[in-house]
């Protein structure tokens, strides 16, 4: 075990080779012969349509056991691993030591406390600022251990009770597990034939279940959504260039909100994930809605977004009393009679997001060919990122 502060961890810092290693999981797994490089490709496109991390998507897959995972990262960085039994039973007074806002901001967990020392599991132990935060901010010794990301969202949502896209995307592959379970004859892929820039036919495959929802590596803030008061009048034509724009698919959903905000007294899109239908991004009175992102509604019981789904129409008017369409309500703040208007957004004759919006009927009526139109704007954005992807992966 290397304690932080040890001159040999310093070494290796100054030296790069823990940063480096961190940067290079794919080329260690394939080094290793741990996954194919198919199997690295299908991953990487888990992770850029779900915004998780690498070794969260292969875990998911199937290409990789975590404690596998979690064992090689420890040798290679000379980082200690922990179970995912240790850190699923951690003991209360060992959780009060960290705060929620620091372990929130630095994706760690504390698990074990001894004397001055406290043990965290970090998906990347080579994050030596969030090291001597910590450090700074308990008063203890700090030693690192190296966990899956998807171990430490767990953890986080167990006992901290903060949600991440990893947790919820964890819950949502649950459900697709079970339903390809259910179905092994269903299809697991689609192609898409196109072009690229020199004329050559590329044959695009992508997991069925992702339809549309590729994106390309951003570093850039996850949500760049501004208050309309400090922006200008957004057109929809400057909406069609910024959608053309897009460099991921979040970039399409700010594009989308932003302008729904501007127009409407609510907006709203969802995502549709296997059998749940979760909250992408919200805005009211032309303020974003905080928490949006943990509404997750199943499409196995009575909503709106059920029937849109299925039927791949629209729907106009007040919601019918159903408890997915009460949470639809609640997170939105809107009273029970507001009349609402539901649009799918289809790719590949597949329902892949929904846009809410809300006005009295007659505007909803009167703008409905409009917003029919940015549906598949925004759909073509999708695909437009799918094709990006895949020309820069060949």
């Amino acid at each position: 075990m290397i304690p932080f502060g040890d001159d040999t961890l310093w070494r290796h810092i100054f030296s790069g080779e823990m940063a480096t290693m961190a940067l290079k999981l794919g080329e260690i797994l394939l080094k290793e012969k741990m996954i194919t490089a198919g199997q690295l490709e299908e991953a990487l496109k888990n992770q850029m349509i779900y915004g998780i991390k690498l070794g969260s998507s292969l875990i998911e897959m199937g290409y990789v056991d975590e404690e596998a995972l979690a064992n090689l990262l420890s040798s290679k960085l000379g980082v200690p691993c922990v179970s995912r039994r240790e850190l699923l039973n951690i003991p209360n007074e060992v959780i009060r030591k960290l705060p929620r806002d620091l372990v929130e901001k630095y994706h760690v967990v504390p698990f074990k406390h001894e004397r001055n020392r406290i043990s965290v599991a970090m998906a990347d132990p080579t994050d030596f600022m969030a090291i001597e935060e910590i450090g700074f901010v308990t008063g203890h010794v700090i030693q690192p251990y190296i966990a899956p990301d998807v171990l430490v969202s767990r953890a986080l949502a167990k006992f901290y009770n903060i949600s991440s896209a990893e947790a919820r995307y964890q819950q949502v592959a649950d459900i697709g597990r079970r339903m390809r379970d259910a179905h092994p004859a269903a299809p697991a892929t689609i192609t898409i034939p196109t072009f690229s820039e020199t004329g050559e036919l590329l044959n695009v495959t992508i997991p069925a279940e992702f339809e549309g929802f590729a994106s390309l590596p951003y570093d850039g803030p996850e949500d760049i959504y501004q208050p309309m008061e400090y922006m200008e009048k957004y057109t929809v034509d400057r909406l069609s260039t910024d959608f053309a724009a897009a460099r991921n698919r979040d970039d399409v959903a700010n594009v989308f909100i932003t302008y729904l905000g501007q127009e409407f007294t609510v907006g709203a899109l969802f995502i549709v994930r296997g059998n749940a239908a979760v909250g992408w991004r919200g805005v009211s009175g032309k303020e974003k809605i905080a928490g949006f992102g943990d509404l997750s509604l199943l499409l196995s019981k009575p909503s709106v977004l059920r029937d849109v789904v299925e039927s791949r129409y629209y729907a106009m008017g007040a919601l019918i009393n159903t408890p997915e369409n009460s949470q639809i309500l609640k997170a939105l703040n809107i009273a029970a009679e507001t009349p609402l208007l539901v649009l799918p957004i289809i790719m590949l004759n597949k329902v892949v997001a929904a846009v809410l919006v809300s006005a009295d009927m007659d505007a909803l009526g009167a703008r409905l060919a409009e917003l029919q139109k940015l549906v598949r704007k925004a759909s073509m954005a999708f695909e437009m990122l799918i094709l990006k992807n895949k020309i820069l992966m060949t």
